[in-house]
């Protein structure tokens, strides 16, 4: 019947083409009746490109920042660069099961593509406690989600999801803030397991909060088991590592959890035996656990770290099997491309919403006048020309420089760390506080800029790492500086309308007057106090940031105050104090002689910071 002989056209239309029976007039023929027609591979090519292009001039600010987090920091997020590559390779196994059948466009993926840049302007022109480069990395995900379930449909776009699952979460850096959520633990797994390993081969070692001390010879040989080698960011290249191959060589989704799962406790073990292995080469040469050394340390242990994945996937298959595992993978058929007659309207739809968020976007930071990407602003000064003395304060010991792992982990090589004390005679100049009263003070100052969006580094984590306990939650303590040199700029105003102050002081080299601008701000310490393991002693540990001319006591606030939309520039500084005493040391004594300190080190401080009011000028000049 012909009708029958219809129906049976139809049916072999709907299976994959596994040979060129298929006629393309018949295809043609049913475009005009919405049958399925399928593209040349140059105008797919083209409108790839064209969507390709497009995508990428949109989340510009998200992809570059990305690159350049993976290029400079290659050690921690380096992986980041091949996470796309693996994700293309996930699709082009799938490729057999994407072709079966015909692709379907599915408007309620436009939808989602309008979500996806909505959330992404909201990530960039909304709240401040919105700018997140995770959020964008999301809203970038659900857009291109939104464009695959548009042009393939949903069984096809099922198919796709986890391919662009694992981009989503692997494929960016992760927020320090997130990360630390769990760093402190598996610092101190690692420590604790280095230090155990070390005791057991007979090193002479000893361990203080995350730092472990080798002795050799009778000295000591410190490693401290920074953050970047606490295994968190390891962790993430592991995951990675575990979910492909979990994906690939497993089958079945509860075993594939298990499989990676596993990276955790890899991460951990092999950061144990990395730490370990500085730890012995420390004993034989103190210069083979520091330098290039240690970075090729870290990547001898990958092999290992993937044997073992290859070793728990061999555990998860023999304790738990699943006929998947053996199966073939079928011969996937001719890669050919095939659309519903709505594709063309669909794809001049994407142009029109994606060509129309890029040019928003950028409309729109022109309009408000917003800076996107924050320019670096040079210090006038290095630290290093501040007076060893502050009034009444006498330097009497500067810090050894740090090493190359610790300046990495610090995220800068501008630095000052240098102790105080009052001129009371040699007995005060101690690390310690001594029994008169006098207090002795450790200044530390760190500078950055040129960084995206930044963490700074700050007690509250440092310490706790080297081995203190906190004994107090964090806590802003106002501080009162004596202004009475503070003078009043009546030729130049703040852009919100409020004064400039400046104080005048000795010009380093020609001791002539000179005005050093102060910085704006209510002044306070974020004070914490630690214990250590020695019997009755206290620390006190306090800080506040320069950002911008402007003094903040809290790490949010440098976000604020440096990498505000309408700032061109944008640069913190640390400003640290620390004392170490008996029980006797209160944090109101600690307090009033770290503002008695400021007060006097301030003006010369500022003298090393950029001079803002050029900044300011400069972008009121354009």
């Amino acid at each position: 019947m012909p009708h029958e002989g219809a129906l049976r056209v139809n049916r072999d239309l709907v299976r994959v083409d596994e040979s060129p029976m298929t006629s393309n007039v018949s295809e043609q023929s049913l475009a005009g009746r919405g049958g399925i027609v399928a593209g040349s591979p140059a105008a797919m090519i083209g409108a790839a490109c064209a969507l390709s292009i497009l995508v990428l001039a949109l989340f510009w600010d998200f992809f570059s920042r990305q690159v350049e987090w993976a290029i400079v920091q290659q050690a921690d997020w380096g992986h980041t660069l091949v996470i796309p590559i693996i994700a293309g390779w996930f699709v082009w196994r799938r490729r057999g099961r994407l072709l079966e059948t015909p692709l379907r466009t599915t408007w309620l993926g436009l939808v989602v593509v309008v979500v996806g840049v909505a959330l992404y302007n909201v990530s960039v022109f909304g709240p401040q406690v919105l700018h997140h480069h995770n959020l964008r990395g999301v809203s970038v995900g659900i857009s291109i989600g939104g464009l695959l379930l548009l042009f393939l449909g949903w069984r096809a776009f099922a198919l796709m999801l986890f391919p662009l699952a694992y981009w989503v979460i692997f494929g960016q850096t992760i927020s320090d803030r997130l990360l630390r959520l769990i760093t402190f633990k598996m610092q101190d797994w690692t420590a604790w397991g280095a230090h155990l390993f070390l005791v057991l081969v007979g090193a002479d070692a000893e361990r203080s909060g995350n730092t472990i001390t080798v002795y050799r010879d009778g000295q000591p040989l410190p490693l401290n088991i920074a953050e970047a080698c606490s295994g968190m960011r390891m962790l993430m290249a592991f995951l990675a590592l575990g979910t492909a191959m979990a994906w690939a060589g497993v089958a079945g989704n509860f075993r594939r959890v298990l499989v990676i799962g596993c990276g955790v406790p890899i991460a951990i073990f092999v950061n144990i035996l990395r730490v370990l292995t500085l730890g012995l080469l420390a004993i034989v040469d103190a210069g083979l656990a520091a330098g290039d050394f240690h970075s090729f340390v870290g990547l001898v242990w990958l092999v290992p770290a993937f044997l073992l994945f290859l070793g728990a996937m061999w555990l998860v298959r023999m304790i738990l099997p699943h006929p998947g595992d053996d199966a073939e993978i079928p011969a996937p058929p001719a890669f050919r491309l095939r659309f519903d007659r709505h594709a063309r309207t669909a794809f001049i739809a994407a142009i029109v919403v994606l060509a129309g968020g890029a040019v928003g976007l950028r409309a729109a930071a022109t309009a408000l006048d917003v800076y996107l990407r924050k320019l670096p602003v040079e210090m006038r000064e290095h630290f290093d020309n501040i007076p060893r003395t502050l009034g009444s304060w006498v330097a009497f010991h500067e810090s050894e420089k740090l090493s190359p792992e610790m300046i990495e982990e610090l995220g800068t090589n501008l630095y000052f760390d240098r102790y105080y004390a009052k001129d009371r005679g040699s007995s005060a100049r101690t690390t310690v506080a001594s029994t008169d009263g006098a207090i002795s003070l450790n200044v530390h100052l760190t500078y950055y800029t040129g960084l995206i969006d930044a963490v700074p580094h700050v007690p509250d984590r440092c310490l706790v790492a080297a081995g203190f306990n906190a004994k107090t939650h964090p806590v802003n303590v106002p501080i009162t500086l004596d202004r009475s040199g503070w003078f009043e700029d009546p030729d130049r105003r703040r852009r919100d309308g409020s004064p400039v102050w400046y104080q005048v002081v000795p010009n380093r080299i020609t001791s002539r007057p000179e005005r050093i601008r102060m910085p704006d701000g209510e002044f306070a310490l974020r004070t914490t106090q630690f214990t250590s393991d020695a019997e009755g002693v206290s620390i006190f540990a306090g800080y506040f940031f320069v950002a911008n001319d402007e003094v903040t006591p809290n790490p949010e606030g440098v976000k604020r105050l440096a990498f505000r939309l309408d700032q061109k520039y944008a640069y913190y500084c640390k400003v640290q104090f620390t004392a170490i005493g008996d029980a006797s040391l209160t944090g109101a004594a600690f307090v009033d002689a770290s503002a008695d300190l400021l007060a006097e080190l301030l003006p010369h401080l500022m003298r090393c910071l950029p001079d803002w009011s050029r900044y300011e000028t400069a972008r009121e000049a354009e």
